[in-house]
Order: structure tokens, then C-alpha cells, then sequence
């Protein structure tokens, strides 16, 4: 009996260790089949993906998440981080011709300033909400969606605190002078293009370019913001945000007229009412 107990022994441990392959391999069949349906399986609001963005329209950060085998949306936080753009402005006392005018002090003083040093200060950021269709069995699709934030686009400003009293005071006396005589004279400040931004009771240029708050976004893309196999994934938006017509405004809130109808920067924003936007986009699928 206790040979036949030792024969048998190794044909047991065999025919366990065959049963327990069987009794698991549906199992780990099972497991493969879910990881692979966790990248392709289409439903709604079933898989998210997070990703970082970057191209004209800043940087951003976003969410996406799958609304139907076609369509996944998106929503995020976008915007720019530049530095100060610096450039010399031109200050328009040099142009005054009047003779009555040339030889008041406030004027002779602002006519000794040539140029004024400039801040352009890029200031412009977003939350939004975007559907991406994917009609075709193609990397290509459409997207449209909402902007919202910052009507604040551009912020000019001068460098030196406080120190454009003479442009200040120049500009009030061409104001009474045009009241006073019924004249036109442009007002005296450092020109921008075809607008020219006067001083403020502070003794500074502070003007911003405003847009619309809520801004309409039109587009293409080429790219998966929700990979089916993988989980990371790239895609490149381009399409357009509609902001408005863009305004110089005061800090006051006062709009800046443009002293030309026809050409220049006037003319440019005129028909600038729509921004574009290249934006490309690298996620991850966390489920």
C-alpha cells in the first residue's frame, strides 16, 4: 500500500495543477477581453481623459468625456502667460502746428518728450465647454463650443509709473483750445497705429482692448481627445472664436475713437471680429 501511495502521487499533483489551469484560464480570458474593452467599448460617460493643451490661444488644461460613439465633449480652462511686450510710442505734441498753441508752457513741455516706452501686457483667459463630432471612421472632426471669460485681450500701459503729467495737461489745453476756437485738434497722447492714447488724472496711459465675454468657437480637428486603444493620444484644433468687433477702452470704461476711418489698425479691426485659434492638445486616458 505504500508503494502504491507513492506511485500515484506525482500523477495527482499533475492533475491538480491541469484542473487549476483550466478552472483559470476563462478567468484570465475574461480579464484580457475587459482590459481591452476599457480603451475600445463606446457608451456614454464612460471613460475620461485629462489633458494639457497649447497654440494661439494659451495654454490650458481640459476634461473629455464620451457622450455617444460619435460625439465626446470637453471642458477646460485656456489662456496666455507672455511677458511684457515693451516698444516706444510716438507722442503727437510734435505735430501741433497752431502757433497760439506751440506757445503755451503745457505744450512746449510735452513737445520735449519724443517717445514714450510702452508695456503691452497679454492678458486674455478662458473657461469653455466643447463638442467634438466624429462623423467618419477618420481621425478628422468638427468641433463648435462656448469661450467665456476675460473680455480684457490686450493692456497697454507705461512703464514709468506716474510720469506723463505733461502729456496730461498738454491734451486738456487742446481740449478747452478746440472748445474755446471750434477747431479739431487731435488730442495729444503717444500714438498706437490710427488711435492715440492720451494720460489719464494719474499722470499714465492705461488702455485695454476689449472683446466679447462670452465668445461662439467654430472649428476642425484632425486627432483623438479620447483614445479607442491606446491611452495617450494627440489632437491639433483650428477654427475661429468669435469675440466682436474689438474696442480701445479707458480705464474709465470710455471707448478710444480712432483718428482714421479708412485704413491703418482701424481698418484691420474692423473685419478682426473673429480670433484663430491652432491649438494642440495631448491627453490621457485614465479610464
Amino acid at each position: 500500500m505504500k508503494k502504491f501511495r507513492h506511485s500515484i502521487s506525482p500523477f495527482c499533483r499533475v492533475a491538480t495543477i491541469a484542473a487549476a489551469i483550466a478552472l483559470l484560464m476563462p478567468s484570465l480570458a475574461a480579464q484580457e477581453k475587459k482590459t481591452y474593452e476599457l480603451h475600445s467599448e463606446n457608451g456614454m460617460l464612460n471613460h475620461l481623459s485629462v489633458g494639457l493643451q497649447t497654440g494661439l490661444g494659451g495654454v490650458g488644461i481640459d476634461a473629455a468625456m464620451p457622450l455617444h460613439r460619435m460625439v465626446t465633449v470637453r471642458a477646460g480652462f485656456v489662456g496666455n502667460m507672455l511677458g511684457d511686450i515693451k516698444f516706444k510710442a510716438i507722442n503727437t505734441a510734435s505735430e501741433i502746428t497752431q502757433v497760439q498753441l506751440v506757445e503755451d508752457d503745457a505744450i512746449k513741455q510735452s513737445q520735449m518728450i519724443d517717445k514714450v516706452e510702452l508695456a503691452l501686457k497679454p492678458r486674455f483667459w478662458n473657461a469653455f465647454v466643447m463638442a467634438e463630432v466624429h462623423p467618419f471612421p477618420t481621425p478628422f472632426y468638427f468641433a463648435a463650443g462656448i469661450y467665456a471669460g476675460s473680455r480684457t485681450f490686450l493692456h497697454f500701459r507705461n512703464t514709468n509709473e506716474g510720469s506723463l503729467e505733461s502729456l496730461y495737461d498738454a491734451n486738456q489745453k487742446v481740449q478747452d483750445y478746440n472748445t474755446m476756437y471750434h477747431t479739431n485738434y487731435p488730442p495729444v497722447g503717444l500714438k498706437f497705429g490710427d488711435y492715440v492714447f492720451t494720460a489719464d488724472e494719474n499722470y499714465n496711459i492705461d488702455v485695454k482692448m476689449k472683446t466679447w465675454a462670452v465668445k461662439p468657437y467654430l472649428g476642425i480637428g484632425f486627432g483623438q481627445s479620447m483614445a479607442r486603444h491606446h491611452r495617450l493620444s494627440v489632437a491639433v484644433d483650428a477654427g475661429l472664436l468669435f469675440w466682436g468687433s474689438p474696442e480701445f477702452q479707458f480705464n474709465n470704461g470710455k471707448k478710444i475713437k480712432s483718428t482714421s476711418k479708412e485704413s491703418g489698425i482701424t481698418h484691420f479691426i474692423s473685419w478682426f471680429s473673429a480670433y484663430p485659434m491652432i491649438q494642440v492638445r495631448l491627453a490621457y486616458k485614465i479610464f
